[in-house]
Formats: structure tokens, C-alpha cells, sequence
């Protein structure tokens, strides 16, 4: 047996790992499955009241982590209403909110603290508009850990990926198929509003 075909018979028998893929996913599915089951931060919420001071902005682009932010009269502050909190019916009805408009607000007692420092972002936990409620609690608080839910999910996804990759190279039609399966997965449950929606 010549040395190059020891060499291919060695290189055959040795694993195809990618070090890299597998580190990078083990640290991707620790943080997904950690972030998983945290519990949610229960805070004392106060109440204001304050008139838009110009129309309400809708944030677009998926880097933001806000959908809506505003100004009011009464404070400097940015009030921030977070990316996965509305429910979806409700989004349209934010979008109209037009300058000089009141509102009723929840925000944390944190925040309450921070009103009138203007480079503090406000979070708006609940949201009135003449006694419409645009936003509850109760919605914030199930809406956002839905999201977050989602997100660790992908996390989880996509550290297993990598992690099955990095310990055996897979063939690229097995990688889609199971990514279609996992993007039809994800389709059905927002179509259906189950599991993660």
C-alpha cells in the first residue's frame, strides 16, 4: 500500500468535526434552553396620564426592539411600546394614535422614576385611549414572553444546527428539509395561533 493511499484511508477514518459549528451551537442551545423557563419579572406598575405631542411613529426593521415609540407634553422621556406586546388586533388602532390625543399609561416604578430625564426610554406596559384599553397588562406580560419564547426557540434551532453540522458535515438536502419542517412548524402555529402564538 502506497503512503497517499494510507493517507486517504486515515483521513476517511477520521472524523469530520468542525470545532468551531460545535461550540458556537452548544453555546447558542445553552442560552436558548437557560432563557427558556426563566420566570417572568412581576413589578408594581403606577399609572399617568399624558397628551401625545406629536403623532405616534411605528418602528420598522427586525434590528429594533421597539414597534411604537412617542413623545408627550408632559415629559422628555421616549415612551416605547416593545416589539411582541401588541395584540395584533390592536396594532392598527395603536397606528392611528394622533398628536394631542390623552392617554392613560401603566409603566414601572423604575420608569416612574426615570420620568422627565430625557436619554431614559419608557416602557409602556398598558396603554388607554378614553377608556378603550389598546394595551393591557395582562396582554404585555403574555404577548412578550410568547416572544421571547420565540425567540429562544430559534436560539435552540439553530444551536442544534450547528451542533449536528459541526460533529458530521450533513448533506445539504437533509439541512433544508429539516429546516422546512421546522419553518412549516413555526407557519402553522402563527396561521393557527397555537403553541408559540
Amino acid at each position: 500500500m502506497t503512503e497517499t493511499q494510507d493517507n486517504n484511508i486515515i483521513n476517511q477514518i477520521k472524523p469530520n468535526r468542525n470545532w468551531f459549528f460545535i461550540a458556537g451551537g452548544l453555546l447558542l442551545l445553552f442560552i436558548g434552553i437557560v432563557r427558556l423557563k426563566r420566570p417572568q419579572e412581576k413589578t408594581e406598575l403606577k399609572s399617568i396620564t399624558v397628551e401625545l405631542l406629536k403623532d405616534i411613529e411605528n418602528i420598522k426593521g427586525r434590528r429594533s426592539s421597539i414597534d411604537f415609540k412617542f413623545w408627550t407634553k408632559e415629559y422628555e422621556n421616549q415612551f416605547n411600546i416593545l416589539k411582541g406586546s401588541i395584540t395584533s388586533g390592536e396594532r392598527q388602532n395603536i397606528k392611528e394614535l394622533k398628536k394631542g390625543q390623552k392617554l392613560e399609561l401603566l409603566i414601572s416604578e423604575t420608569d416612574i422614576g426615570n420620568l422627565g430625564k430625557s436619554k431614559k426610554g419608557i416602557t409602556v406596559r398598558a396603554l388607554k385611549k378614553e377608556e378603550k384599553t389598546l394595551l393591557s397588562e395582562e396582554d404585555f406580560n403574555k404577548n412578550r414572553f410568547a416572544y421571547k419564547n420565540r425567540i429562544n426557540i430559534f436560539a435552540i434551532f439553530g444551536g442544534f444546527m450547528l451542533f449536528i453540522n459541526g460533529l458530521k458535515s450533513i448533506p445539504n438536502k437533509i439541512n433544508y428539509l429539516i429546516a422546512g419542517i421546522f419553518g412549516g412548524l413555526i407557519l402553522l402555529m402563527k396561521l393557527f395561533k397555537f403553541g408559540l402564538y
